[in-house]
């Protein structure tokens, strides 16, 4: 049995834009249900934020979201088991309350799991794991030390895993929890990585920079080998358009195609600039295109007032923050503090990555 693997398509993202549902639409429309028509898949795992905001569910996003999958999956009479995901739930300590059971309740062939459980996929047997939070802590970790399955899917929060590049998770669950299982697929993180035996996925589509030239996929389990394929995804939201006069002419600006700018996000990275004139015809062709947004960055920017000692010893926010933490003169509060100020920084660093 084939099993198509989803995991954080985040309906909603970037505040209901209309633009990334049509994104997600063309995604699901052109490449998701093409592929399992084509290999005749009719059941799908989702491993956790299936919506993007815990507090409320746009009308619009929701509408697009049951065009664009809900719909087209019971027009072929596929079944989806969907995991929770930290963005799921509302409150942060509980999934008692979560948009997936409240919304999609009169779906026949969706199954929201709350709690862990053991499904059988003809005959084979897979543990799926909701988020783990304060409430579920102990029976979700007694779960993964006996459930009878030799493969786990998820959505984990695993210390040591790769947040953004550059930058991994510094609390969270210790994988020595989950070293019973041959293998362990997670949501959550968005690109793709390794601790142990876990495997983080990574997200089917691009949703801010930070997926900036990261391939995107989704994957097919199957039951009979425990493979996991990934199927790629083509289409990007995110590109950036390097210029440099010194390298070109003003006819190889003017002639070049940029048609593969349109109706996305736009960094226009300026190499070298010395000639105003065709800076600004570059400009136009790029606006011609009707790109989402256009931001101009100088590649150099800032690089001059350091040199490259000075850069070597540029210690990166989270380690300012942790440092000045371990200094302070408190008791047994210095990893809630450090955690508090690694979530608040990573969703900061969410929002300024929205640009």
């Amino acid at each position: 049995m084939k099993i198509a693997i989803l995991n954080d398509t985040h309906c909603g993202v970037r505040g209901d834009m209309i633009e990334m549902s049509k994104y997600q639409g063309r995604f699901y429309e052109e490449i998701f249900f093409p592929y399992l028509d084509e290999h005749n898949i009719k059941q799908i795992i989702h491993m956790g934020d299936y919506f993007d905001r815990r507090k409320y569910v746009n009308f619009a996003s929701m509408k697009a979201n049951i065009e664009h999958f809900v719909e087209p999956m019971n027009q072929r009479d596929i079944k989806m088991d969907l995991i929770l995901g930290n963005h799921d739930t509302y409150y942060k300590n509980t999934n008692d309350v979560n948009s997936p059971e409240l919304l999609l309740y009169n779906q026949p062939n969706i199954t929201v799991l709350a709690d862990p459980v053991v499904k059988e996929y003809d005959d084979f047997s897979i543990a799926l794991v909701p988020w783990i939070n304060p409430e579920n802590y102990a029976d979700s970790i007694e779960f993964l030390l006996s459930a009878p399955a030799s493969i786990c899917m998820g959505h984990f929060e695993i210390e040591g895993a790769l947040v953004h590049p550059g930058m991994t998770c510094q609390h969270g669950l210790d994988h020595s929890y989950l070293k019973r299982f041959d293998q362990v697929y997670s949501g959550h993180f968005h690109q793709k990585s390794e601790v142990k035996n876990i495997k983080y996925v990574g997200s089917q589509m691009q949703f801010t920079w930070s997926d900036y030239n990261d391939p995107k996929y989704f994957h097919i389990f199957d039951t009979e080998d425990q493979s996991m394929t990934p199927v790629l995804n083509p289409i990007t939201m995110f590109e950036k358009a390097f210029y440099d006069d010194t390298k070109e002419s003003f006819e190889t600006i003017s002639n070049a195609d940029y048609s593969n700018l349109a109706g996305k996000f736009v960094k226009v990275v300026v190499v070298n600039k010395d000639n105003p004139y065709w800076f600004d015809t570059f400009l136009d062709k790029v606006h011609s295109q009707n790109p989402l947004h256009v931001s101009v960055v100088d590649d150099n920017k800032h690089m001059d007032f350091f040199n490259d000692d000075e850069i070597e010893d540029v210690e990166d926010t989270l380690t300012v923050l942790s440092n000045y933490i371990e200094g302070l003169e408190i008791q047994g509060k210095k990893k809630p503090l450090n955690e508090l100020m690694t979530t608040l920084y990573n969703e900061a660093l969410d929002e300024h990555n929205y640009l």
